[in-house]
């Protein structure tokens, strides 16, 4: 079979004939003859040597073969208007679009990026949520924030920070001044990192730090809620469920409106920096330049 794609109007045309199941029902919405359709899809079979309709006075239906080819032309098509349609973003306003984890981009890169809009009204900033590794050859991403820089190899990196966990409780749980012995004896709130658990120090390893410091503990792990993003585990030590080995970089709001209180100055860094990670095209934007250089500003 030909390998070499057929032309647009042709799959525009099998599309529409394929959702009609008429040739001149495809031509009315396409603006064109019942001729141009027919000619088209002749055109498409003779391009993949199949059959794609069955013809009859009453109209046309798919082949088992129209069949299966229809539902990756429909999703080829789909993804050519979204990208079409994600286009129209760039009429009137300089756009960013940043991809991060989502607690990351939740708890510290979102007010980071509002603050940068302020100052820079003509500048519009997308921010994408997800565990994906980005591919900025099919993305619309100009850089990442990235846990580690593993997964990304010829493209510019910048080390952001090694962020560090400390234990923090919600105020609800301090109020009647526990001991340390007692308060250690209260729920203990987990986070599941997946792949990324051994870079994430446990609770095992920050009770055998404070073993190490002049407080004197005979403490176990206890049981708590678990969860796999780091802003759920947030909120619900927040709302008094649990102790929490907190990030710093991700409870800089909590710690300041002390809604989460950090009773002992006992902290475990991460496995893993955390970088922001882009491509060449990146820089030869010069509004996301600026708010590269404007980022890494912030954390010296």
């Amino acid at each position: 079979m030909n390998s070499r794609l057929p032309p647009l109007g042709t799959l525009l045309a099998f599309e529409a004939a394929a959702e009609y199941k008429s040739f001149a029902s495809a031509a009315k919405h396409l603006y064109v003859t019942p001729a141009a359709i027919s000619q088209q899809i002749q055109s498409l079979e003779a391009h993949l040597a199949l059959a794609l309709f069955h013809r009859s006075k009453t109209g046309v239906k798919l082949t088992r073969s129209g069949e299966s080819y229809l539902i990756f032309v429909r999703a080829g098509l789909e993804k050519l208007r979204a990208g079409q349609q994600h286009l129209t973003q760039f009429r009137t306003l300089d756009v960013i679009t940043i991809s991060a984890l989502p607690s990351v981009a939740q708890k510290w890169l979102m007010p980071l990026v509002l603050e940068w809009m302020a100052l820079n009204p003509e500048t519009e900033i997308r921010i994408e949520a997800s565990h994906k590794i980005i591919n900025f050859n099919h993305s619309a991403s100009d850089m990442c924030v990235s846990f580690g820089e593993g997964n990304y190899s010829e493209l510019h990196k910048q080390k952001l920070l090694i962020d560090s966990l400390t234990m923090v409780a919600s105020p609800l749980l301090l109020a009647e001044k526990p001991s340390l012995d007692e308060l250690l004896t209260l729920p203990m709130i987990h986070i599941d990192w997946g792949e990324d658990n051994e870079n994430l120090p446990q609770w095992s390893e920050w009770l055998a730090s404070m073993k190490n410091t002049t407080h004197k503990i005979d403490a176990k792990i206890q049981g708590g809620p678990r969860f796999n993003l780091s802003s759920m585990a947030i909120e619900a030590a927040v709302q008094g469920k649990g102790l929490l080995l907190g990030q710093h970089l991700l409870i800089q709001q909590e710690l300041q409106e002390k809604t989460l209180i950090a009773p002992f100055d006992v902290n475990l860094p991460l496995g893993e920096a955390y970088y922001l990670i882009y491509p060449q095209r990146t820089l030869e934007n010069s509004k996301a330049s600026a708010f590269i250089d404007w980022l890494t500003s912030k954390l010296q």
